[in-house]
């Protein structure tokens, strides 16, 4: 009996890590980056007052964020950056800063999709030429030669030169 038992269980497990892991993970960033907002979304408003005070604070205290975000990716804490900007996709999902900070965190750890579409965001949001060095870059990782080479040639043209020694090479 025991057994059997254990047979089933052990079989059960085996079955749901298989359904598990056999999922691709394919991250959709044409909305917010982050999507761990259940709590959030629901129709229960238990105190808005309280949301409304937490709305007040949060505007005081984004450009400290932004400044701490910018401190961490010039300290190569990647992942603190994430964590950081994590209430930036509900609060203000239009900042182009948040983006771009974010972008570079996924471009710094070798994430180069994630990372591509965050400097698309931001690039059309403020016009920043810096980033199409990093659009560039990261479609070349992809290994989208074409368009990679049509950032740096636009990069060129607004004289960053980051992009200007990619097109030399």
């Amino acid at each position: 009996m025991n057994k059997g038992l254990l047979f089933f269980t052990l079989s059960f497990l085996f079955l749901i890590q298989a359904n598990v892991f056999g999922q691709d993970f394919k991250p959709n960033l044409t909305q917010g980056v982050m999507k761990y907002q259940a709590l959030r979304d629901t129709e229960i408003d238990p105190n808005a007052a309280l949301r409304e005070q937490g709305l007040k604070e949060w505007k005081q205290k984004r450009d400290t964020i932004l400044v701490k975000a910018k401190r961490l990716l010039e300290q190569k804490d990647y992942t603190g950056v994430n964590q950081l900007l994590f209430p930036f996709d509900y609060l203000e999902p239009e900042e182009a800063s948040f983006y771009e900070y974010l972008g570079k965190s996924y471009y710094y750890s070798g994430l180069f999709q994630p990372a591509l579409d965050c400097f698309k965001l931001s690039y059309e949001q403020k016009k920043n030429s810096e980033l199409l060095f990093f659009l560039g870059h990261s479609y070349e990782k992809l290994g989208n030669e074409k368009e990679a080479l049509k950032m740096y040639k636009k990069g060129a043209k607004e004289g960053i030169a980051a992009c200007q020694a990619k097109i030399v090479e």
